[in-house]
């Protein structure tokens, strides 16, 4: 072989491996770009999670806070204390203790007459003087006229966040109207306007960040710099204004794996064999990270599914799924003609049990309670769920007598009566029924729901321990 040709195999050879070392280079620089824009488009997934999981914090605190001052103005209780019917009684029974801020986390409760004028407050649990100028501000006023625009037969609450005294409240107002109509009081008149606040302290804060990752989440005036790193969602007041801002550090999957991969990557230039390696042991590594973080999105989206449709004590549908539910029975009787009931259900001496042996207990009978309710109904087809306190309801669907209906009414009394073993002590109750049937379509939900209601009043009335059938004079 001639010393040229031995020059033009070197050359070929060098050039080839050039070529090899150039193609190499740019197959993983290809390689790195891809991984790094996978990287970032999973903190970009990440990061919107995150926000959508803050969005659905903030938002199911405030609803939260709707529904206990909704459960605790549209009473009659509520009403007679403005109406000028034993208000001492109201009031010390349902604010002057720490019940509401121990159970609930209600800092402040503010009454006042239908007039706007401030009636009473308390802070913790503890009456303070009337003439707090705060409570006449400008923002609570534009709260109150907002409660006070309502359907005054079925109240929605109001709710937003306010800024007072440097502190930033959820804030829930509702008009105070009666629920029933009495001798003393009119059924779809406004006697004032209850609100509640409650406040997004440091343990509110430090358990929000445990619970949705929300790491070090603080809340920040809006002129403050944000942190690198950080993201930051608004709190606006009634009206939309930006009155503050939750600051917190998301969580960036694809940072820490850039760190991790690229020392790899260069050895995966170097050499096939090395390359092949640990990139079949990256891909695994990464699917494992990925799969992982989609199961924590997941495991998100369940817990804020849960807390918009079930009820913590009982586990059972709450208000909101249960109407839902309830509608589309309603659906489904007029499509084949069949019967759908309604049972409203209230426990008889279910107060007692909270009084004196504590709402520990209360709870677990509570839990109890929906248990054997979802023992007489058909799994799958009927709901039972929780409307609040010691009231639920039972939706029965595809009924093809009113008969059928009364028989689970009937059990459901039998099933109730027998005494609970809590701490091995035996609880007595019973249950007021009512019932409300319709066939099709001829009532809406809102209908019934009020139907059963009032028979369910009714029965308690007739001497409790059973049911009444809306609309029927006939008691079990």
């Amino acid at each position: 072989m001639s010393h040229h040709q031995i020059n033009t195999i070197l050359r070929d050879m060098r050039v080839s491996l050039y070529s090899l070392f150039i193609l190499l280079f740019f197959l993983g620089s290809y390689f790195i770009y891809l991984m790094v824009q996978s990287f970032h488009h999973l903190n970009d997934n990440a990061i919107s999670s995150s926000r959508t999981v803050a969005d659905s914090v903030f938002y199911n605190e405030r609803e939260s806070l709707g529904k206990v001052v909704y459960d605790y103005s549209f009473w009659n209780d509520a009403a007679e204390a403005l109406a000028g019917v034993d208000e001492t009684a109201y009031f010390e029974e349902n604010f002057d203790n720490d019940y509401l801020f121990n159970t609930f986390n209600v800092n402040q409760v503010i009454i006042y007459e239908r007039d706007s004028t401030l009636k009473e407050s308390f802070v913790n649990g503890v009456s303070e003087e009337v003439s707090s100028p705060i409570y006449t501000a400008s923002a609570f006023e534009r709260i109150f006229e907002r409660a006070i625009k309502t359907d005054y037969d079925s109240p929605e609450p109001v709710t937003s966040y306010i800024s007072m005294s440097g502190q930033i409240h959820a804030i829930a107002a509702s008009a105070i109207v009666a629920d029933k109509q009495t001798d003393t009081l009119n059924k779809g008149q406004l006697y004032g306007v209850l609100m509640m606040t409650r406040q997004l302290d440091k343990p509110l804060l430090k358990k929000w960040e445990r619970q949705f990752h929300l790491h070090d989440l603080t809340i920040q005036t809006t002129n403050a710099l944000l942190k690198k790193s950080y993201i930051a969602e608004d709190i606006t007041d009634i009206d939309g204004n930006v009155i503050a801002r939750a600051i917190w550090k998301p969580h960036q999957p694809g940072k820490n794996y850039i760190s991790e991969i690229l020392p790899i990557t260069g050895v995966i230039i170097l050499c096939v064999v090395i390359i092949l390696i640990v990139f079949s042991t990256f891909m695994n590594k990464y699917i494992r990270h990925t799969m992982s973080a989609a199961r924590e999105l997941e495991n998100h989206r369940d817990e804020l599914q849960q807390l918009a449709h079930y009820d913590s004590v009982t586990k059972l549908p709450n208000r909101l799924l249960g109407m839902d539910r309830l509608e589309q029975a309603i659906l489904a009787s007029s499509r084949y003609g069949s019967y759908t009931a309604l049972l409203f259900i209230d426990i008889d001496g279910f107060k007692e049990v909270n009084d004196s042996l504590g709402h520990d207990v209360g709870d677990e009978v509570l839990y109890e309670i929906g248990l054997r309710l979802v023992s007489c109904v058909r799994e799958g087809i009927d709901t039972v769920s929780r409307l609040g306190g010691d009231e639920f309801i039972v939706n029965l669907t595809q009924l093809q007598s009113q008969s059928d209906a009364i028989s689970v009414a009937e059990d459901i009394l039998m099933i109730i009566k027998k005494d609970i073993v809590i701490n091995d002590k035996n609880i007595a109750i019973s249950a007021s029924i009512g019932v409300a049937i319709s066939q099709g379509d001829d009532l809406d939900a809102k209908q019934m729901v009020k139907q059963a209601d009032i028979a369910m009043y009714k029965a308690k009335l007739a001497g409790k321990n059973q049911f009444i059938l809306a609309d029927d004079e006939w008691f079990s």
